[in-house]
Parts: structure tokens; C-alpha cells; sequence
């Protein structure tokens, strides 16, 4: 029984062991960076499930509330694995300042950049936010320079630069669409919005995991997550919309778009952090927009024009020049 309660709840230290395994000839430090770039695209790809998901529960909802039913399953998630590897004691030895940067952090990316990103995905959908929202690996590549010290190489500005193209041609698009909808404009300076928060929050994540358990992150943030978004969700001011309705089946998107991408796709990214490098993580998880507008045209009916196919692929070779 324990061990299916394992597998149930996405044990990661055994794949990051099998991918150790797997790379024996590359060593011990190129097998853990191995690991880290994997765990970045799988994190991608959780990422653009759930936005799958969040674009068909977020219709007419409050994107304070939603924030908060999605990330209860998210958190369940994060605690009993922090209880089924051992590591609850751990949460509670953290240092003033880890708590300190922790609770910024995940206010930063979790409450207030998730929140604008549903606010996006609602009103120019998801293969114009998701694009815009997560080149936020611009914004990280060009902290990690300036504050990290790392190099500045030909890649790193041809990457940056066809990042930055791709990002024009869809808020672009966006934007052209404004005259008919004022709601476009919001969406945009949402993305944009999400695009800071993430950025920054990530460098801190980063920071934190210089010392201490991915898992233990995972959990840590909910700690000021859910409070923080449900004192939000109270306040009347964000007004409640006549055709919001909770029903049987937005409950379960929220609930299981939540445990993908919030749940296991930042699970994926903290893993991928605490084994590679900043700057190699942030831009591989920016293929984030190819596996949505795939999932988006297949699954949810969306429509994509070539410019947003054609900016979406320019962010992902933008990344893999990043890589390179």
C-alpha cells in the first residue's frame, strides 16, 4: 500500500535515480543537469495541460476564487508527499530568511501572477497568453547576468531577440482586436503582468533552492498561497459575476487543473532548478507555448491564426538558442 501511495503522488527522487542511471558515462554532475532539463520540458508540458483546462473552468469566474479551488488539490498534493518522503520536519527548520523570501516569492508567482494569468486566459485565450506570459525566461535570463554573473554569449542575444519577436507578433495580434474588444487590451497587459511576476519569482525560488528540498518548497509556498488568495477572493471589491456558477464540472477541472500544473508541473520546476543551472531551466520551460497551441486547436476548439503558430515557434527557437 505505501508504495502505491508512492506512485500515486508522482514520486520524483525515483526518476530523478533511473535518469542518473541512465546518463552513468556523463557523471554525476552532467547526470544531475541531465535531469534538470528534462524535468523542465515536463514541467512545460504540465504547464500547457493546464492551461488546457484552466481556459474551459475560468469562463465567467472570478479569477480570485478559481486561484484558490485550483490550488487546494495542489497543495493536498505537495503536503502528503512531504509526509510520504519524510520530509515534514524539514518545513519547519527553515530559517527566518528562507520563510521571508519564500512568502514574497509565492505571493509574487502564485497569487498575483497566476491571477493575472487566468485573467488572460479569459479574455484573449490561450494561444495568445500563454506565449506572452511565459517568455518571463527573458526577464530570468537577463537577472541571472546581471545579478548571477552569468555570461553574456551569441546564443543568449539571438534567443532573447526572436523571444522578443515572437512576443510582438502576438500581442500584436491581440491588440489589433482591440477596437472590438476592449477586453483584448486587458488580456495583453495582464500576460505582461504575469510575465513580471513569474520572472522575478523565479530567481527567488532559485535563490531558495541554493539550500534547501524542492519538496519541502512545494508545500512551503502553499503556506502563503492559500491564505493570501482566499483573504483576496473575500474582498468585495472584485465583485461577483451574475453568470458565475460553480458547478459539478468546473469544480473538477479546477480541482485536477490545479494538481497538474500547479501540483506536478512546479514540483518539476523546483526539481529542475535545485539540478541545473537558472538560465538553462526558465528558457526550456518556454516550449510551454507550442505544446499549448497543439493541446488548444485539438482539444478545446481554439482557433490559431499563422502569425500566433508562426510566434509561437519563434519563442521556442528563441529557448533553444538559449540552450545552446
Amino acid at each position: 500500500m505505501g508504495l502505491k501511495i508512492k506512485i500515486l503522488f508522482f514520486n520524483l527522487q525515483s526518476v530523478k535515480k533511473s535518469v542518473n542511471k541512465v546518463v552513468p558515462l556523463l557523471g554525476n554532475c552532467e547526470g544531475k543537469k541531465v535531469f534538470g532539463e528534462i524535468c523542465a520540458i515536463l514541467a512545460a508540458l504540465c504547464w500547457a495541460l493546464g492551461a488546457a483546462l484552466y481556459k474551459k473552468a475560468i469562463q465567467n469566474m472570478n479569477s480570485l476564487r478559481f486561484n484558490f479551488v485550483r490550488s487546494t488539490s495542489a497543495a493536498l498534493y505537495a503536503f502528503l508527499t512531504l509526509f510520504i518522503l519524510g520530509k515534514v520536519d524539514s518545513l519547519f527548520n527553515l530559517g527566518f530568511d528562507t520563510v521571508a523570501v519564500m512568502g514574497v516569492s509565492s505571493i509574487l508567482v502564485l497569487a498575483a501572477g497566476d491571477t493575472l494569468y487566468f485573467i488572460g486566459l479569459r479574455t484573449i485565450g490561450v494561444t495568445k497568453t500563454v506565449p506572452i506570459s511565459y517568455s518571463y525566461s527573458i526577464l530570468v535570463v537577463l537577472l541571472s547576468v546581471t545579478f548571477l554573473g552569468e555570461p553574456i554569449t551569441l546564443p543568449l542575444i539571438l534567443g532573447t531577440m526572436a523571444i522578443i519577436l515572437g512576443i510582438w507578433l502576438v500581442a500584436n495580434k491581440a491588440l489589433d482586436q482591440t477596437q472590438k474588444s476592449a477586453s483584448s487590451l486587458t488580456g495583453v497587459i495582464a500576460s505582461l503582468g504575469t510575465l513580471l511576476c513569474w520572472g522575478f519569482g523565479v530567481v527567488l525560488f532559485k535563490m531558495i533552492l541554493n539550500n534547501n528540498d524542492p519538496y519541502v518548497l512545494s508545500a512551503g509556498r502553499m503556506l502563503f498561497l492559500l491564505p493570501a488568495v482566499a483573504i483576496l477572493a473575500a474582498i468585495p471589491y472584485g465583485g461577483k459575476s451574475s453568470c458565475e456558477k460553480w458547478t459539478k464540472s468546473k469544480l473538477a477541472l479546477a480541482l485536477i487543473s490545479g494538481l497538474v500544473a500547479l501540483g506536478f508541473g512546479d514540483t518539476l520546476l523546483y526539481l529542475g532548478l535545485d539540478s541545473t543551472n537558472l538560465n538553462i531551466v526558465a528558457p526550456l520551460t518556454s516550449i510551454t507555448p507550442v505544446f499549448s497551441a497543439i493541446i488548444a486547436i485539438l482539444f478545446i476548439g481554439e482557433k490559431a491564426s499563422k502569425k500566433t503558430i508562426f510566434a509561437a515557434l519563434l519563442v521556442t527557437v528563441g529557448t533553444a538558442l538559449l540552450f545552446t
